[in-house]
């Protein structure tokens, strides 16, 4: 019996183990991808941004305003 309850045990840890190793090398690849992706990617100007955002608000004002429309001609 005592076999049986020490080869359980022996399994528990040996599968709790891989799930550690396995778990902190996705963390380290994790890590390491938003590390390089940082490094290579162009830094946007503020400027940039902003103009598109104001060039999108318009658009975006006029989905929601259609959605608006088609849901009150549903009822």
């Amino acid at each position: 019996m005592e076999n049986l309850v020490s080869q359980g045990l022996e399994l528990a840890l040996f599968g709790m183990g891989t799930v550690f190793v396995f778990l902190a090398l996705l963390i380290l690849a994790t890590h390491l991808m938003s590390t390089l992706l940082l490094k290579f990617q162009p830094e946007d100007s503020p400027l940039t941004v902003d103009a598109v955002t104001q060039s999108n608000h318009s658009v975006l004002i006029a989905v929601i305003t259609a959605a608006i429309a088609q849901h009150r001609q549903k009822k």
